[in-house]
């Protein structure tokens, strides 16, 4: 879906560059998170995709086409954009935020309607309520979903997110990312996502590329990178709890023991439970619930194997690198 090949930018003044040779691939329907500190060059990459940025070298495709060879205003058409400062006209209603581009595409103005409330109604807004008000009359989390409804609203193949839910309190950015990811099982949009946050990127990332200074040090999935950093770079970035990270990301299946003989019911293992599909994060918060050692592993209705902490804590340590 999207190729960037060799792309470098220097701006005037500047000693190095703030993007130096970068190449990376996006898949469809997948969102590929940007991680790194700031000023590291994430933003740079992505406003060069849309070409608010103009590269100084290299190539960047969409679909196979050339996005410098294409008209500027009309490539942005096709890509939805969400930042930090949500970027709401202050002037304009929400509905009319909202209606903003498939206005410029000339939509009938009853498709544009039942497109805006459609929208509102999936991020979690309700049209009745705030569809008249402006920007100012809402909280930050609600016009941080406008901004994502926004960006929706024609339906673009491709989304650019560049901290988009940077300027809510914790409580709501985590519940932003939860709803965003449960659109995007629907939308299937194919986003580039850029944060400072390795802990959001890990949720949020179907892949990572981790920048700094202007260059991309590692690539991959999140799994692969925390079982692989590439450099100490990666590793102080990944933080010390690295080793509990790799939890969220690991199923309870694959580290359990199979049954030879397996229990017809839970009451064999105290009836402390998990589905096979569930991370390991959540075995280990049902074991210290029950004050237990080990919890079943269920695929569906079937008892299928245990998981034990001497298991967990084994694997902890082999992705730390503390252990065999």
């Amino acid at each position: 879906m999207i190729r960037v090949d060799n792309i470098k930018k220097t701006f005037p003044g500047a000693n190095s560059p703030a993007v130096d040779q970068v190449t990376f691939n996006v898949n469809e329907g997948n969102i590929c998170v940007f991680v790194g500190p700031s000023g590291c060059g994430k933003t740079t990459i992505l406003r060069m995709i849309n070409r608010l940025i103009e590269p100084d070298q290299g190539d960047i495709f969409i679909n196979g086409k050339d996005v410098l060879e294409m008209n500027p205003a009309t490539l942005r058409r096709t890509i939805g954009y969400v930042i930090q400062q949500i970027g709401l006209l202050p002037h304009r209603t929400i509905e009319a935020n909202v209606a903003l581009v498939p206005g410029l595409l000339k939509w009938p103005r009853d498709k544009t309607r039942q497109r805006v409330l459609e929208l509102l109604e999936m991020v979690g807004l309700r049209p009745g309520e705030v569809g008249h008000k402006y920007p100012h009359q809402l909280s930050g989390g609600q016009m941080q979903r406008v901004g994502v409804a926004r960006a929706l609203a024609a339906d673009p193949p491709i989304m650019l997110m560049d901290e988009p839910f940077g300027a809510v309190d914790p409580i709501v950015r985590i519940r932003l990312q939860d709803e965003f990811l449960r659109l995007q099982q629907t939308f299937k949009k194919t986003i580039c996502f850029v944060t400072h946050d390795i802990n959001e990127a890990i949720k949020m990332g179907d892949y990572l590329v981790i920048v700094n200074q202007g260059r991309i040090v590692q690539m991959g999935t999140p799994i692969e990178v925390l079982t692989s950093p590439a450099d100490d770079f990666v590793l102080r970035l990944l933080g010390d709890d690295r080793g509990v990270k790799i939890l969220d990301l690991t199923r309870s299946g694959s580290l359990m023991e199979s049954f030879q003989a397996p229990p017809k019911t839970s009451a064999g293992i105290n009836g402390c439970i998990v589905q096979a599909i569930q991370p390991v994060k959540i075995a280990l918060e049902m074991m210290m619930k029950n004050n237990s050692d080990q919890v079943g592993v269920c695929s569906g209705d079937k008892i299928v194997g245990i998981l034990t902490w001497n298991s967990i804590k084994a694997h902890i340590n082999r992705v730390s690198g503390d252990g065999p």
